[in-house]
């Protein structure tokens, strides 16, 4: 009971799961493909005599051993990354968390400045508008200012 409640042992655990259910399907379908190419080509030889039967009978066995030997490979390659990797993250869960924290911290700063930046460019824009506003119907007669009055 103990030591099914200690974190480190339920981050290794959950590590090892996910890496052998993900790396153990990945590992099976590479095997699958291997091992249906592989049987196929060795199954070319004896075509001849079998009329070409030997051919899709040695990619299916091709294909079954290599999807059991894919899955086999994969889950314990993934169960042992996983476990290690699930076991290195719990242990360093404190220095990831600062971390995080500290490029948190970063990111609002940056993402004030910018806002920052935006507001004053658009009070700048403003400004330029009314002068060009301001310009634009300085006579008052409506043509743009581009006529001499009288």
């Amino acid at each position: 009971m103990a030591v099914a409640r200690d974190g480190k042992f339920q981050a290794t655990a959950a590590g090892a799961a996910s890496g052998a259910a993900a790396l153990g399907v990945s590992g099976g379908a590479t095997g699958l493909t291997a091992g249906s190419a592989i049987g196929a080509a060795v199954g070319l030889v004896p075509a001849l005599f079998t009329f070409g039967l030997s051919i899709p009978i040695g990619a299916a066995i091709g294909g079954g051993t290599g999807l059991v030997v894919g899955t086999m490979v994969g889950t314990a390659t993934g169960a042992v990354g996983g476990g290690a990797a699930g076991f290195g993250v719990y242990s360093k869960r404190d220095d990831i968390r600062a971390g995080t924290q500290s490029t948190l911290s970063k990111v609002n700063s940056a993402s004030d400045f910018v806002k920052g930046k935006a507001y004053d460019s658009a009070g700048y824009m403003k400004g330029k508008v009314s002068e060009v506003r301001t310009r634009i119907s300085g006579n008052g007669n409506g043509t743009g200012g581009t006529e001499a009055s009288d």
